[in-house]
């Protein structure tokens, strides 16, 4: 495996797409009143430009390995980045709900494929030694996006115009694209199976069913019909695609759960899934506790979100000192608890304590957060050959893209639930608080897959040294 010298601008150059692929998730939100009085349309629609980019996101994730092993990590990656970037400019120039829609579907297809692809040509070019440091200045500029996003997007379409949303893409994605064949390697795989297309329409059926659910979850009072025929679009690609696969097994797997046989790779996967079930909850959680449970304002709440990221970003490329020192179980175990605690004191939050407090109790979550999304992402790659890195990668993008859904929409049925068993008409603090915990549990239930790993798993990507085994148990 080849690596650079200096991983950072790569890393940065992957991030800086990253980052855009997080804003544009969110920066729409709060400028649809504006975008739906110029198109002349009912605001509540312009809820499918949302959804629609995320489900051509989530549909799409599995082609990127795919398409990074034929075409090459460097092609991929700067045909995807140029469609984000045209694709931006179509949403900002879209006069219809059409057409913005459309536009918006072409933005999801080619973040599905920047950032997975991205993180596979960081992983083939960086040396195992520095392979945690260049993942945390990957992942840095990234964490921004959700936190900025929805600020970013009401003050551009309060002072300006709604359409400079998507036309800020432009120039960092130009800037973007022309770095890419500087810095970007050129990875091919050197045997390359058939395209399977019907494995992938199958396989994109049964995530866009499974996807679609989660996000009527998210909208009460949808229609009963809805979610029957999105599960059973669900149920039924399933069920075809686990019958073609076994029918074809010969053909290599789009996603390839075979990965999951090696120990590291397991315990990323299922620690990183669960650990994101909550966290990817607390963007949409946290300031509802704050302003309904409460009673702080819109802008209390987001500062409290803003300390949160901040902290986050801060201490992201403070990790792998903190694995060269510990190792990855020992971080994994003991932050692992801290996550679940970072969670559960969110579920005592009072008024009385005052928004300073609150943001610095919330930080702490961030900064946890942080250490440990970081730790369960690189030991993901510690026992892999080159040739499985791709599809690692994108087994695992699928996942996380789909236990952030779960997360959100879970916290709002138990908030839900929490308040029709009090018969309370609208959530109170006390719901809220039972949704903080019950998320915080399940955080805590990644714990048990640290807890198996090897007690020197991971020694080559965090540079810890050699360590003795515990009593019982072996080192790797």
């Amino acid at each position: 495996m080849s690596s650079t010298t200096n991983f950072r601008p790569l890393a940065l150059l992957i991030g800086s797409a990253y980052f855009m692929e997080q804003l544009d998730s969110t920066i729409i939100a709060p400028a649809i009143p504006l975008i739906a009085t110029e198109l002349g349309i009912e605001p509540l629609s312009l809820n499918l430009t949302m959804t629609i980019y995320l489900l051509c996101s989530v549909a799409l994730i599995p082609l990127s390995g795919y398409l990074a092993g034929r075409l090459g990590t460097r092609t991929t990656f700067k045909a995807a980045l140029a469609l984000f970037v045209l694709s931006s400019v179509l949403c900002g120039l879209a006069d219809s709900l059409g057409g913005l829609i459309a536009a918006r579907a072409l933005q999801g297809t080619s973040a599905a494929l920047m950032v997975p692809v991205g993180r596979t040509a960081i992983v083939h070019a960086t040396k195992r030694s520095e392979l945690v440091l260049a993942l945390a200045w990957m992942i840095t500029p990234a964490m921004l996006g959700p936190v900025l996003g929805p600020p970013l997007g009401g003050l551009i379409a309060t002072l300006g115009s709604w359409r400079w949303i998507f036309f800020i893409n432009l120039p960092v994605g130009l800037m973007g694209y022309f770095a890419a064949t500087r810095l970007v390697p050129q990875v091919r795989d050197e045997v390359v199976a058939p395209f399977d297309l019907r494995q992938w329409l199958l396989l994109a059926a049964m995530l866009v069913g499974l996807a679609t659910v989660l996000e009527l979850v998210r909208h009460p009072g949808m229609p009963a019909a809805a979610y029957a025929l999105s599960l059973a679009v669900a149920l039924s690609a399933g069920w075809a695609y686990r019958r073609h696969r076994r029918q074809h097994s010969g053909r290599a797997a789009l996603l390839d759960f075979s990965l999951l046989d090696v120990a590291t790779f397991n315990t990323s996967f299922w620690a990183g899934a669960l650990a994101r079930v909550g966290y990817g909850a607390l963007p949409f959680l946290l300031p509802l506790s704050l302003q309904i449970g409460l009673g702080f304002s819109a802008l209390d709440s987001g500062l409290v979100l803003l300390a949160n990221g901040a902290v986050a970003f801060l201490i992201k490329t403070r990790t792998a000192a903190i694995l060269a020192r510990y190792g990855f179980r020992r971080v994994l175990v003991w932050n692992g608890l801290m996550c679940a605690l970072g969670l559960a004191i969110c579920a005592f939050f009072s008024a009385g304590w005052g928004l300073a407090l609150i943001a610095l109790l919330a930080s702490f979550g961030g900064l946890v957060r942080a250490i440990q999304f970081n730790a369960v992402g690189a030991i993901a790659y510690a026992d892999l050959p080159p040739a499985r890195i791709a599809a690692a990668t994108t087994l695992n993008t699928v996942f996380q893209q789909l236990a952030i859904m779960f997360g959100i929409s879970f916290s709002v049925v138990l908030v839900d639930l929490s308040a029709r068993f009090a018969q309370r008409a609208q959530p109170a603090t006390l719901d809220f608080s039972l949704a903080f915990l019950v998320l915080a549990l399940v955080v805590a239930a990644a714990v048990p897959f640290c807890w198996k790993l090897d007690a020197g798993a991971g020694q080559e990507l965090s540079g810890h040294g050699p360590v003795q085994a515990e009593p019982g148990r072996e080192s790797a």
